[in-house]
């Protein structure tokens, strides 16, 4: 306890290091939306990538999340560009179906 006493300015930095590095460490584990580049193929439109990519809301909506992502300002894409997209979110249910078990044959 000494020792702090006489180094507080050391014990201060740390303890601040520490209390940064911890929020710093939260906020990237917390982080709410990832995103995906994907490589643009020929043929490729918006719509069909909202069709493919957009699994729980309009496509819309996802069209124009991915124009405001990219500073898209038309609804065209080339292929070859690289487009980076919402994370993809897949419902997963551990419902397979109900089965009635039965001893007759």
């Amino acid at each position: 306890m000494n020792w702090m006493k006489e180094n507080y300015f050391i014990t201060l930095f740390l303890g601040l290091s520490v209390a940064f590095l911890m929020t710093f460490i939260i906020s990237n584990t917390l982080s709410t939306e990832q995103q995906y580049q994907i490589k643009i193929e020929h043929g490729d439109s918006l719509w069909e990538l909202a069709n493919k990519f957009a699994t729980n809301e309009p496509k819309e909506a996802w069209i124009n999340t991915v124009m405001v992502m990219n500073n898209l300002q038309t609804s065209h894409i080339k292929a070859g560009d690289m487009l980076v997209i919402p994370e993809v979110k897949e419902d997963f249910h551990l419902d397979h179906g109900t089965e009635i078990a039965s001893d007759s044959n």
